[in-house]
């Protein structure tokens, strides 16, 4: 199943909600933005984020709630639906932008960081490598990621393992920053240049 098929038969399933994205439940995805949060929640304000496989929008509402903004944010996903979507649901905050493009494939935007929550999780093993290498080429600190953890070989999700990961930053002289034990078959990573 393509990824488009994959999110566009959630969202007429589910409608506009974690569910609608795949994701088990709001509240599993509020974790995950917790988490991505605890890595830039301290510099978020000066920093420009693309929100790599933005969904509707979800991310930067979380945000809003918390009472953070970045200084500019750029929601791409690859599903136009989505991205009609997310323009509806924030057209009143100017220092937002959406675009749908094919982040293996199209010219991307240079931003401070690179966050992809949910992103990768249906993405082949071959795919998910570059897809790290092409957002880590267009952020100047940094890339956020969440990715499901193990050893599993499923037919539609992707999991990798920590070490791994591990090695792709240190073959780059990265920094790495892991959080695990949120939620069970799940890992964060910050990587920052």
């Amino acid at each position: 199943m393509k990824n488009s098929e994959f999110y566009l038969n959630a969202y007429e399933k589910y409608g506009i909600s974690a569910r609608g994205l795949n994701w088990n439940s709001d509240a599993s995805q509020k974790i995950r933005f917790e988490v991505i949060t605890y890595f830039i929640q301290n510099e978020l304000s000066s920093c420009s984020v693309v929100d790599a496989g933005c969904g509707f929008a979800d991310l930067y509402l979380f945000w809003e709630e918390k009472g953070l903004r970045p200084k500019s944010y750029i929601g791409i996903d690859s599903v136009q639906n989505s991205i009609n979507i997310s323009k509806k649901r924030l057209k009143k905050f100017p220092s937002c932008s959406f675009t749908c493009r094919d982040i293996l494939k199209d010219e991307l935007y240079l931003a401070d960081w690179y966050i992809a929550s949910g992103s990768l999780n249906v993405l082949s093993d071959f795919d998910t490598w570059l897809f790290l290498e092409k957002i880590l080429s267009y952020s100047k600190k940094g890339i956020i990621f969440n990715i499901l953890k193990g050893e599993k070989k499923s037919e539609t999700f992707n999991y990798q393992n920590r070490e791994n990961i591990i090695q792709f930053a240190k073959e780059k002289d990265l920094k790495i920053r892991v959080i695990e034990d949120y939620l069970k078959n799940d890992m964060s990573i910050e990587i920052r240049k």
